[in-house]
């Protein structure tokens, strides 16, 4: 079988900022080719073309032609982006989050009957106009370019739910982006949740303990609240770690103006990908402080759990994922935040409970080879009908 899957970047190169959804369709990738299927990989967000082969996987960066959404809905990329699928011919093709590559995906399956699979990945991607309402949420200057902007991202969300229409297959990450996402669309979705490759089990960790962060650095994010976590705690033994790639560097002075004199703080900078794990491995602990709308199942949280980390999470706790599971806990502000970290910190047994838990449950939840069998499965019944 062959399949193309639709992403911005191929975490293996350098340019470029990595989302979870790069991450997942780069695992995807990797074990349907290990699986023998030969794979097409479609790369929207990279700055330059360019194309290469590894034995049955392909490689292919088109970039849009110009600034905003309108670069990838433009007829122009829409076009040339079909004719590489048209000379791979798929028969499937894989697309996640609602992106202007949902319309390319659709149109692509219609005309050539190939079966269309689209995932969700970040609850945002289950509700109605999502860039109306990012951009009402995050107004850039010069403000007299709103209406414009409105008028764009209105366009584009139109574009993509009916795109989304005719998808032969809706993925869920959680349950509550497939409840969403049926009463939305009236039509099923099914739950299908992330998956990474299995590392071996986690070692024991360093000390001082070190708590992580680790996400791009945008609003969105919140990396303000993790800094003001390490000030707020510094008559701790700890050492406050934060890595992330800056798309905005305007944001990132504003972040780290209040890390300024902190001597248990450091900000590493953007971080390759797949060297992410080296700084799970070091871990005792794990904050996430994203902001509900924008994440789903994230993959720091699974990579968390794979390396046997408790989540501290602000407020985001997946399908319960933290609080059924007992591998980290959610607390509803910032000030319960602090009070958790530190309880966690002073904890050394409780750290190990929760690493053993974390780690079983990656291995029950969260295998990449669990995920792709049972996206072959779902690909398989829709073939047959």
């Amino acid at each position: 079988m062959r399949w193309a899957l639709l992403s911005q970047v191929w975490v293996e190169e350098a340019e470029g900022t990595v989302t979870g959804s790069s991450v997942q369709v780069y695992y995807l990738a990797r074990e349907l080719v290990r699986r023998g299927a030969e794979v097409l990989v479609l790369l929207s967000g990279h700055r330059r073309a360019w194309e290469r082969a590894e034995g049955k996987l392909q490689l292919v960066s088109l970039p849009a032609y110009s600034a905003g959404l309108w670069g990838w809905l433009q007829p122009r990329w829409q076009r040339d982006a079909e004719e590489v699928l048209h000379t791979f011919r798929p028969d499937v093709v894989y697309q996640r989050g609602k992106l202007p590559e949902t319309v390319l995906a659709a149109r692509y399956a219609h005309r050539s009957g190939a079966v269309f699979v689209w995932s969700s990945n970040a609850d945002n991607s289950a509700y109605r106009w999502k860039y109306v309402r990012k951009r009402l949420r995050w107004r850039r200057r010069p403000w007299w370019m709103l209406p414009l902007r409105l008028a764009e991202a209105a366009v584009a969300d139109l574009l993509i739910e009916r795109a989304l229409q005719h998808a032969h297959l809706l993925l869920a990450q959680t349950r509550h982006q497939q409840r969403t996402l049926e009463s939305v669309l009236g039509r099923r979705a099914y739950l299908l949740g992330s998956g990474h490759p299995l590392p071996p089990p986690p070692r024991s960790k360093p000390s001082p303990p070190v708590v992580l962060w680790l996400a791009n650095i945008t609003p969105m994010k919140r990396p303000q609240l993790f800094v003001r976590l390490a000030r707020a705690l510094q008559g701790s033994d700890a050492y406050f770690l934060m890595a992330g790639a800056a798309p905005d560097r305007r944001f990132l002075e504003f972040v780290l103006r209040d890390a300024d004199g902190l001597s248990n703080f450091r900000y590493l900078g953007a971080v390759p990908f797949l060297q992410t794990a080296e700084f799970f491995a070091q871990a005792s602990l794990f904050v996430l402080t994203s902001e509900l709308e924008f994440e789903g199942l994230p993959n720091t949280l699974i990579q968390a759990c794979l390396h046997g980390v408790p989540v501290i999470s602000l407020g985001n706790d997946p399908d319960g994922i933290l609080s059924q599971y007992g591998v980290g806990e959610v607390v509803a502000d910032e000030h319960a935040l602090v009070r958790s970290v530190a309880s966690w910190l002073a904890d050394e047994e409780r750290r190990c409970r929760a690493a053993e838990r974390a780690y079983q449950l990656a291995c029950e939840r969260f295998d990449i080879a669990r995920v792709v069998g049972r996206l072959m499965e779902l690909v398989e019944q829709v073939l047959r009908r």
